[in-house]
């Protein structure tokens, strides 16, 4: 059964709002349990931080802002009592649970309140019903759930909704999207941008980056528009969400996200859309130069054109295999042909360092170049791109 609080019961002498603190502390451990049979001052909960609760005990119930985990070990200890539990039943064997789940009489819940805190996991499996938790999301969030107990919830809800959420559900899930993966977001038909600016306003600040990018791709696959603010909120998080946006939309994408980005975040992004980043990625990092410049533009220069490509290879930087094969068919093919057209008599090599002295050939056909389009001595010696 789940636990019940020493008598006088709660609300007799207390508000309902003092009882909920009450309650609160207790599970906390941060006073001592003598007006109640329900903690263990070791205990540790998922709760709201108690904002001026030392000065106002009126205090209202604030938003959850604070994740503590709690030991099961000392949940079952909580439950059998205080002082380390019934000395007739060992705290290292608390009582197996029901071989079916049915509910006992009268804990069937049919409101989501500090009571459901002291039930075994078994007991909200038996006795809680999804349509309780969808329609009162909102205490869920209120209530200093165990992560445990979070699970058997989530597990409800996605035993009410296995093809995924309802938008109705969604825009309420509140702190509660953290216990959602990406795979469950990918099932969600998310058309309304208030949903998408509430979930991002609870994430920042958490590691929720993954679930994060995956509710971007969802609502722009709706065909959903992220507006400036918005962009601006996702640049607190991790770019993982780069490759989903319209090239429209990365056009407004601030610089402070270029500079974070890394190359696995730009996999996935097609021609359009490196073509978008490429400019943006320039001129963020313009004030770089040699080395720095290009292991920061690498991962962009999917989107360079022929006249992008001929002015690094001026530069004594190398290029890797891997950066090459991201580089627009066009614009190599163009380099190749002009270097191959320039390329005057001299020694002749074959593979990548032919291609290579076709290259330099062509930076060198110049107002400083030699006759017979040959490059002068100066241009010698320097290192060019190795694609």
């Amino acid at each position: 059964m789940a636990l019940q609080t020493a008598q006088p019961p709660l609300g007799s002498r207390w508000t309902s709002t003092r009882g909920s603190l009450l309650l609160l502390l207790l599970s906390l451990g941060w006073v001592l349990p003598s007006r109640a049979q329900a903690a263990d001052s070791r205990l540790g909960v998922m709760t709201p931080w108690l904002q001026g609760t030392s000065r106002d005990l009126t205090w209202q119930w604030p938003e959850l802002t604070v994740i503590l985990s709690r030991d099961r070990r000392d949940t079952q200890r909580s439950r059998q009592g205080l002082g380390g539990g019934d000395k007739r039943r060992p705290v290292h064997n608390p009582p197996p649970a029901p071989a079916e789940k049915v509910c006992p009489p009268g804990q069937k819940a049919h409101v989501v309140d500090e009571n459901l805190v002291f039930y075994e996991e078994w007991e909200l499996e038996a006795c809680v019903d999804g349509a309780l938790l969808e329609a009162q999301m909102d205490r869920v969030n209120m209530v200093p759930f165990t992560y445990q107990q979070l699970d058997v919830f989530k597990r409800k809800l996605d035993q009410l909704y296995p093809q995924g959420y309802p938008e109705s559900l969604i825009q309420h899930l509140g702190y509660f999207f953290f216990e959602i993966t990406p795979e469950d977001i990918h099932k969600w038909n998310v058309t309304s941008l208030e949903t998408v600016k509430s979930l991002l306003k609870v994430s920042k600040g958490h590691k929720v980056d993954a679930q994060v990018a995956a509710l971007i791709a969802c609502y722009v696959a709706g065909g959903g528009q992220l507006d400036k603010a918005t962009l601006d909120v996702l640049a607190t998080f991790s770019p993982t969400y780069l490759c989903v946006l319209s090239p429209e939309q990365l056009g407004s994408v601030q610089h402070s996200v270029i500079w974070v980005a890394r190359a696995q975040d730009l996999d996935a992004c097609r021609p359009p859309q490196m073509d978008v980043l490429y400019p943006k990625a320039r001129t963020a990092f313009q004030n770089l130069s040699g080395s720095e410049y290009f292991e920061r533009i690498k991962p962009y220069l999917g989107g360079a054109r022929t006249e992008d490509l001929r002015a690094l290879s001026q530069q004594n930087v190398s290029m890797d295999t891997a950066t090459f094969k991201t580089l627009q068919r066009e614009a190599v093919l163009v380099r190749l042909r002009g270097g191959a057209t320039r390329r005057g008599a001299g020694p002749q090599r074959t593979g990548r360092d032919h291609t290579e002295r076709g290259g330099a050939t062509q930076r060198g056909a110049g107002p400083e170049a030699g006759a017979a389009g040959q490059p002068n001595r100066k241009g010698r010696g320097r290192k060019t791109v190795r694609p």
